[in-house]
């Protein structure tokens, strides 16, 4: 052999076939491409689901009716939601009950939460907590107890609320929203809804705070709880609101 040949065969060896064979995985997952490592899952990131897949090989005219069909069945339930109150509520009762199906899902495995305390409220009847509310709201200057002043039926809805929630609430725990209404339709013959009678319950432990009406600081001279602070119970919700110009 050719001293040409020798120098030939020390600068360039021959390759051997584990070589052909790495070089023929070097298009494979998880080796070197490039310069770079590939993950061995790097294609399955962006590779489509069958799902998806068969949304964008559907029929472009298929998924237009589609579309047409359902926002013509929104604006039919959205005319019978107007115009049919008894079918807006069954609308609202799927809505709530699916909401209570997924706080139950959510809840699974969590530790039950503890009952919130109800708040104390003194001893009065209906007529007794009616006269507090009146003499509250007759000794605050604010727009809004003026306005509740001019709704009798809004303050006697509020001395029912404050007698059922007090008969509720004789085991410490806060009367839940569906018990009040129970009993102001059962004991009052008044049929409320659930925001209405959130508002109701909001405004009762409202009413039972420092300075309110039906608070249990201290005594009244007629004998029942009453003290005067800066700080006034909240009667804007359910008090009318001043037409604006």
């Amino acid at each position: 052999m050719s001293r040409e040949q020798d120098r030939a065969d020390t600068r360039f060896p021959a390759m051997d076939d584990s070589d052909h064979q790495d070089g023929g995985k070097g298009g494979g997952r998880g080796e070197i491409r490039d310069g770079g490592a590939l993950p061995a899952d790097a294609d399955q990131a962006h590779r489509l689901t069958a799902d998806e897949l068969a949304f964008l090989l559907r029929d472009p005219m298929l998924r237009a009716r589609e579309a047409e069909r359902a926002a013509k069945s929104n604006r039919s339930r959205t005319e019978r939601r107007a115009a049919d109150p008894a079918y807006a509520e069954q609308l609202r009762a799927g809505d709530r009950e699916r909401q209570r199906r997924r706080r139950l899902r959510d809840s699974i495995g969590r530790p039950e939460p503890p009952e919130p305390a109800a708040v104390d409220l003194p001893d009065l009847t209906v007529a007794q907590a009616e006269a507090r509310l009146i003499d509250h709201l007759d000794g605050s200057p604010s727009a809004q107890a003026a306005q509740l002043r001019g709704r009798p039926d809004r303050i006697r809805l509020y001395a029912e609320a404050f007698v059922a929630y007090r008969i509720l609430s004789a085991g410490g725990v806060r009367p839940t929203r569906g018990t009040l209404a129970a009993l102001l339709k059962s004991r009052f013959g008044r049929t409320v809804t659930p925001s209405q009678v959130q508002k109701l319950r909001d405004h009762v432990e409202g009413f039972a705070m420092a300075g309110g009406p039906w608070a249990t600081e201290s005594p009244h001279p007629s004998g029942t709880a009453r003290t005067r602070s800066t700080r006034k119970a909240d009667t804007d919700s359910h008090a009318p609101r001043p037409p604006r110009p």
